[in-house]
């Protein structure tokens, strides 16, 4: 395997020439979301026709990608472009353009087990190491093992795409499939975004009285601010379960905090002071804790409605996706029968104008108005 690390500016400048001589990249990407904060695009890996290029995002000004990305006559290869197009984005004001998708090909292909070691295992018989899968690519230097296992990620993917084409013309999906991978490229940049209220969602939050989720409010903000000061995600500071002990019996945890499972020694001594004064602030709170779950706020109208509208798309979906042998997510996200379920008179403009994707209108458009203006849907609706 032929592979070239690129770790300065120069380098990059160098190699520029032939990336864009190339009709086909294979992009793969490494971050260190299991070690900061704010997740980061750490290792960039490009395979061209004859050499993989594994570019070090922390050193290299990865922008002048940006034509390549954007050109249709290129065609970007991914697994999973849903989890790298958001993080390339944050470093490069781009858009793109004739991506191929692997793990969504497999998918159309009805191949269940997905992933790309599954996937490479499966066509050529090759099993590859998973050591480094969550190493911490942040770290510098990076060792040749990481770098060998990099590249592995990117080389099998034109192979791979030439094989799942095949199987999508054969099922007559391809038009299909392209339109999906289209969606996808527009997806966004990651966001980091904190929802203070997010702790109403977590298991066990609504067994707590207004003392005691008072308790938790104040714990996950405070570890958020922690965990943003150490640059370390926040589930590395003490975990949710952890927290969710703690709230349940704050006293004790002001008298015995080394008792709960999660406090550890190294736990107790980083973090046991703040802890303490979290939980001493909550219970000498005043103001008592609101339950209104602020996180999905509840839409106007009736709820209960939407719902029962939600669970019959849901079946049409599984039914719907029987017919023409998908996986069901390949019909419709939850996401997209949910933006459905809140509308009042459905049609083919109000699908659209909802954010359903055009070509998910012409293929189910009808046959979801048809369902929900059956007489039984009708009934269970009001």
């Amino acid at each position: 395997m032929n592979y070239v690390f690129i770790g300065d500016d120069e380098s990059f400048k160098n190699i520029f020439e032939h990336l864009k001589a190339s009709k086909y990249l294979g992009i793969d990407t490494e971050s260190d979301s299991l070690y900061s904060y704010y997740e980061k695009l750490c290792l960039l890996q490009i395979a061209v026709e004859s050499r993989i290029y594994l570019i070090d995002t922390l050193s290299v000004n990865i922008a002048p990608l940006k034509p390549l990305f954007e050109d249709a006559t290129v065609r970007k290869v991914f697994h999973s472009a849903e989890s790298d197009i958001p993080l390339i984005k944050n470093l490069v004001d781009c858009g793109f353009n004739n991506i191929f998708d692997v793990m969504i090909a497999a998918k159309y292909a009805g191949i269940e087990k997905c992933g790309l070691n599954n996937l490479i295992e499966k066509y050529f018989s090759v099993s590859l190491n998973k050591k480094y899968q969550k190493a911490n690519w942040g770290l510098r230097p990076l060792k040749k093992e990481m770098l060998d296992y990099a590249a592995m990620d990117v080389f099998y993917l034109k192979k791979l795409k030439e094989i799942l084409i095949q199987e999508l013309k054969n099922k007559d999906l391809l038009e299909e499939f392209h339109s999906h991978c289209a969606a996808c490229s527009r997806i966004g940049k990651k966001n980091y975004y904190f929802n203070p209220d997010a702790y109403m969602n977590m298991n066990g939050f609504r067994k707590l009285d207004g003392k005691k989720a008072g308790v938790l409010r104040e714990l996950y903000v405070k570890r958020e601010e922690v965990a943003a000061r150490l640059d370390v995600p926040s589930f590395k500071v003490i975990s949710n379960e952890t927290l969710m002990h703690i709230a349940g019996d704050p006293e004790k945890a002001l008298s015995d905090l080394r008792s709960f499972k999660g406090v550890s020694e190294y736990v107790f001594s980083k973090h046991g002071r703040w802890v303490a004064e979290a939980v001493r602030k909550a219970l000498d709170s005043e103001h008592p804790h609101k339950r209104e779950p602020r996180v999905r706020p509840r839409p106007s109208g009736d709820f209960e409605k939407y719902k029962i509208v939600f669970e019959n798309l849901r079946k049409w979906r599984l039914s719907a996706a029987k017919k023409r042998n998908l996986f069901p997510e390949l019909v419709l996200t939850n996401d997209m029968l949910w933006k459905i379920a809140h509308i009042e008179r459905p049609s083919i403009e109000e699908l659209e104008r909802s954010g359903i994707e055009q070509y998910k209108v012409r293929l189910y458009g009808q046959d979801i108005i048809n369902f929900l203006s059956t007489p039984a849907h009708h009934a269970h609706h009001y």
